[in-house]
């Protein structure tokens, strides 16, 4: 993954832009709904430090006030320092949430320092997703690993689809929250720029967890297919985070989002297996119908000319008294499984010799035989995914909640 680097006035100004935007301003204490006592820039009095941190933002309170935020340090419960917390008097105006946003916000930037991001747009993204959802719930979350690993497809997606939180009453705004987030994140290194290899490494997240993006786009945002949720969290992110828009563009729907991946992926497939071009649609990319495990990228130009060169023929050292044949290959005695193709490939894997097997397995899969063996796998694969798409459907409706009857 390539950081998108900002120096510290920039790092500083972004990180601000983004946290008001998405939190709004809260001039006196008051229960948003989450149970907790916030106020300022999404400021909750639910912890054990404030005292510290109010000392540190300068803003001058009162004797009762100072004591007001020692009582909730000292409550044990979450419970407890909401309700001493909504007692607090003290109201801020815009200037003084900001002194009070800039004497707290450093503790969140722990999971992203702990992952070794650098100040960038990424990091952005990562410390509002912690500021939003607390430092514990983030420290063990898997989002860390892939970021670790430098995995950016990975990471976009578990702040699309798995940071929500777990408020189903609050979902739908946590959900327009973690949309723009993770365009801010974005999915690309240069989404102008996509190499095969990053484009097949979308699509391998995509096809992986299609099934959950799929259900949380049809709940909250757009579907692959383009049909729009009600309510479109996707376009309640583009209208109520106008900065974040500004900066970042609008948040992009599902098929928007893998659109470079596509279109670069297709074209690679296309070129590289001429002989099955037409098994590389957008339909089959959005249905996730396509196996690059058989049908695997060439990142590397030079590699990819050197495939299509003729290969010397190492053969496997098989025991002697088998006469070669006519192109001086000798052949295996009768395998195990009673067909020549199999046989060949299991003496081969037998062997040692990877450059034999993996030669025999591509001319299976550009044989007839095994094409229609690859149709008849697709086909299977698409109706199981039909029956999983169809037992979450009924699953949702079971569990969604009776409307009101109508009254006459």
């Amino acid at each position: 993954m390539d950081y998108r680097e900002l120096d510290q006035q920039e790092y500083d100004r972004k990180l601000r832009m983004v946290i008001v935007g998405t939190e709004g301003l809260h001039p006196h204490v008051q229960n948003v709904g989450d149970n907790r006592a916030t106020i300022g820039w999404g400021y909750t009095l639910n912890r054990n430090n404030n005292v510290e941190i109010w000392r540190n933002s300068g803003i001058e309170l009162t004797d009762q006030q100072w004591a007001t935020l020692r009582r909730v340090d000292a409550e044990l419960t979450n419970a407890g320092k909401t309700r001493v917390g909504l007692t607090f008097t003290r109201e801020l105006d815009e200037a003084e949430a900001d002194r009070l946003y800039r004497a707290s916000v450093r503790e969140y930037e722990g999971p992203a320092i702990a992952a070794d991001m650098p100040m960038s747009d990424e990091r952005i993204a990562m410390v509002s997703v912690t500021y939003n959802r607390g430092i514990g719930a983030m420290q063990n979350h898997p989002i860390n690993d892939a970021i670790a690993d430098g995995d950016r497809a990975e990471s976009w997606y578990q702040m699309r689809y798995n940071c929500w939180g777990s408020r189903q009453d609050m979902e739908g705004g946590l959900r327009k929250r973690r949309f723009a987030e993770s365009e801010a994140f974005g999915l690309y290194d240069d989404r102008n720029n996509v190499s095969v290899e990053e484009a097949a490494n979308v699509y391998s997240m995509y096809r992986s967890n299609r099934t959950e993006i799929h259900r949380v786009e049809g709940r909250f945002g757009v579907t692959i297919d383009g049909v729009e949720a009600r309510p479109n969290r996707v376009a309640h992110a583009n209208r109520d985070y106008p900065a974040i828009v500004d900066e970042y563009g609008p948040v992009r729907t599902l098929s928007e989002s893998l659109e470079p991946a596509r279109t670069v992926l297709l074209e690679h497939l296309r070129t590289r297996y001429p002989e099955q071009a037409d098994d590389f649609t957008v339909e089959r990319f959005d249905s996730g119908l396509i196996d690059l495990n058989r049908h695997p990228v060439q990142e590397n130009p030079d590699q990819e000319r050197e495939q299509h060169q003729p290969h010397p023929q190492h053969h496997a050292p098989f025991p002697e008294g088998y006469p070669p044949d006519h192109q001086g290959m000798n052949h295996p005695p009768p395998g195990p499984f009673n067909d020549p193709t199999l046989d060949r490939y299991y003496a081969a894997v037998i062997a040692g010799d990877s450059d034999l097997a993996d030669r025999l397995a591509i001319e299976f899969a550009n044989s007839q035989e095994g094409r229609e063996m690859a149709r008849m796998g697709d086909e299977l694969f698409a109706q199981q995914q039909m029956q999983e798409q169809r037992q979450l459907e009924e699953r949702q409706m079971a569990q969604a909640p009776q409307g009101p009857a109508m009254m006459r």
